[in-house]
């Protein structure tokens, strides 16, 4: 993966959802550019269902030879915080998709560039960046109100359905 496509990644990070402090609130900043999100945030949770829904589409894309970082997003869970992470498509075997994580988690025993593998019902987005557009990333579109208006803009300007 390319270093601006690493540091986009780096941007749009992860949330991490858990209890807490936070839990009654909204969005916060988080460090590293990321954002905690109270569990069961109603916005993240449509979307993920959105993501889920269309997950054929992120197939269908990728079928085509569409040149890009394929990603999907999963939760890693441990220090008693649940954390919501991309994961960097790098095949599949027997209806499981394999990867490598995408950038350094907060949770305890993971680092950017572990292997992973995840079942369809495991992924809670998913994305595929070509550079100039962005096809997918529901949870993402879900977090442009709490981002900074010129990071949102430019995110906004790439999406595509």
């Amino acid at each position: 993966m390319s270093r601006l496509i690493k540091i986009v990644l780096a941007i749009l990070g992860s949330f991490a959802a858990g209890g807490g402090a936070h839990a009654e609130g909204g969005a916060r900043p988080s460090g590293d550019n990321r954002m905690e999100y109270p569990t069961g945030d109603a916005r993240l949770a449509e979307a993920m269902r959105k993501a889920r829904e269309t997950l054929p589409r992120f197939l269908q894309l990728a079928d085509t030879g569409l040149r890009g970082a394929y990603l999907l997003k999963m939760r890693l869970a441990g220090g008693g915080r649940a954390e919501h992470i991309w994961v960097e498509v790098t095949g599949m075997r027997n209806g499981v998709f394999q990867g490598r994580l995408a950038n350094d988690p907060v949770t305890p025993g993971y680092r950017a560039g572990d292997p992973v593998e995840l079942s369809s019902d495991e992924i809670e987005d998913w994305m595929i960046n070509t550079g100039e557009a962005r096809f997918g990333g529901y949870t993402v579109r879900a977090m442009l109100g709490d981002m900074p208006a010129a990071q949102a803009e430019e995110l906004r300007r790439q999406f595509r359905d």
